[in-house]
């Protein structure tokens, strides 16, 4: 098992310089060799020396997951000099929606679903649990397809800190702000962010359940997810960056299908108008500062909520687990 607890370091040392990373370039301009750009590189280079290991004698992993993790890391590496090139056609890059910043999350999903797909052949004789290293490889997949909304997340309490005159902002990234709200929210439209979270969540969800045959691993995942993101704002806000709204009620998502124990149509229509609404009302009462969100916006949640289980119902229907195999 030590082999894939060091693949465990090393995503959460991406995960920790992307974060960082996030918060940097709210504050300073693009730089190649910031410290969050190390941290991630240190990540990445620990993985790849755990992959040259598994080319040079296959101990841990199947020829299938070794070879993802490599065209992972290959895609990722084109993606570097291509970004570079964006960055010096286009000038400061201040959206994580851009062209070659998907080049590297879709890279980094591959990585991690090849080594967790190594991990679950690995320990094929052992069900599946949340207390073993399938909710850190579910949290690293959840983060990776989460990174893009980290946009408006930083975005939400930067823009009410630059509109009050508060801003932490470096001069440079302030005198390049021609429009406020578009800049700062990476110029992507408002509704794409909980459009985007429930597809992604739900579709994660139920795809772990499906594989794992537990409920409760994507709930702790999301859960571990939410705490370590918590445990970064607080760090960020101590040494004075920027920091970002975290996105608690994404858990209302698994919590609803660990309740119903059915990757059901209602199950995720219930998880989907949770989080909405929640989200909605936390926004309203100005409780915390969220991403912006419109009341017409829970159509489309909620359509995506209902089709995500119906769809993975229709590809090859399983038999639901049974409750007394879910207290693992």
């Amino acid at each position: 098992m030590k082999y894939y607890r060091l693949w465990v370091i090393a995503f959460l040392l991406k995960f920790i310089g992307s974060a960082w990373d996030a918060s940097y370039h709210f504050k300073y301009l693009f730089e190649e060799y910031s410290i969050p750009h190390i941290v991630n590189t240190l990540g990445f280079a620990l993985g790849g020396i755990l992959l040259f290991q598994e080319w040079r004698r296959s101990q841990y992993m199947d020829r299938f997951s070794r070879n993802l993790i490599t065209i992972g890391y290959a895609l990722f590496l084109i993606g570097i000099p291509l970004d570079f090139t964006y960055h010096i056609a286009y000038g400061i890059d201040l959206t994580t929606w851009s062209p070659t910043h998907f080049i590297y999350y879709i890279a980094t999903a591959i990585m991690i679903y090849g080594v967790w797909r190594g991990y679950y052949l690995y320990t094929r004789d052992i069900k599946p649990t949340w207390k073993s290293m399938h909710t850190w490889f579910a949290m690293f997949l959840l983060e990776c397809l989460m990174f893009p909304n980290m946009q408006q997340e930083n975005g939400a309490i930067s823009y009410d800190q630059f509109i009050h005159g508060k801003s932490i902002a470096s001069q440079e990234i302030l005198d390049l702000i021609s429009d406020p709200a578009s800049q700062i929210f990476g110029g992507i439209p408002e509704f794409v962010y909980p459009i985007y979270s429930v597809l992604m969540v739900t579709l994660l969800t139920v795809l772990i359940i499906r594989i794992c045959r537990d409920f409760t691993i994507p709930v702790m995942a999301t859960v571990l997810y939410i705490l370590l993101r918590f445990v970064g704002k607080a760090i960020f806000a101590a040494v004075g960056y920027p920091t970002s709204y975290v996105p608690i009620t994404l858990i209302l998502i698994p919590l609803c299908f660990f309740l119903f124990r059915k990757t059901s149509w209602l199950a995720g229509l219930m998880g989907s108008l949770a989080y909405f609404l929640v989200l909605f009302a936390i926004h309203k009462t100005g409780i915390l500062i969220t991403p912006p969100i419109e009341m017409w916006e829970i159509m489309p949640v909620a359509i995506i909520g209902v089709l995500v289980p119906v769809v993975n119902s229709l590809v090859r229907p399983q038999p639901e687990i049974k409750k007394d195999k879910q207290l693992a």
